[in-house]
């Protein structure tokens, strides 16, 4: 049960070191640890909010196109990820520091990865609708952070659950619809 030198170690991204340190030492995070993460994700609600409002790189996209697509987007990714949250049984499952039951049910069936693509989703959504060049560079740091967290996490995940993560990891795509493996 080594993990050594993960993509957050090798990219010195701290938060997500420490995250992959718990899942390693503790097989869940600790509750330090998943406040430093909703404090994070805090952070970076509030750069995007800044960015949305001030609307800065501003897109050459049509404002009323912008609008609509990106409303849609964003009511998408929202009821992806409550849809996805609704899994989860308690406030410490959601958090990550304690186990849930394995589940590949409901939006499972179709993304490993639902609660982190309906919030991008909901980002890409707000930055499209807004026309704001600065929001999406937002929610494309975001997306890089989870490219480099979701590794690390199924990896803890495969430990916990064994031949039923791997068999399902082969079945159902990362971000979403049927893994073509």
């Amino acid at each position: 049960m080594v993990i050594t030198k993960t993509l957050a170690e090798r990219r010195r991204l701290p938060l997500l070191s420490a995250m992959g340190r718990d899942l390693a030492q503790e097989g869940r995070l600790r509750t330090s640890t998943a406040a430093a993460m909703w404090t994070g994700y805090a952070a970076h609600t509030v750069v995007t909010a800044w960015a949305l409002r001030r609307r800065s790189l501003p897109l050459p996209f049509p404002a009323r196109s912008s609008q609509v697509a990106g409303a849609v987007v964003a009511v998408a990714g929202a009821g992806l990820c409550m849809s996805a949250m609704s899994m989860f049984t308690s406030p410490r499952e959601l958090t990550g520091t304690r186990n849930q039951a394995f589940t590949t049910t409901g939006v499972y069936r179709y993304s490993r990865n639902p609660q982190y693509l309906g919030y991008l989703l909901v980002l890409t959504g707000a930055a499209l609708a807004r026309r704001s060049g600065s929001a999406h560079a937002s929610a494309g740091a975001l997306a890089a952070a989870y490219v480099a967290w979701v590794p690390v996490e199924e990896t803890h995940l495969t430990r916990l659950h064994g031949d039923a993560h791997a068999d399902y990891t082969r079945q159902t795509h990362r971000w979403l619809g049927r893994a073509q493996r």
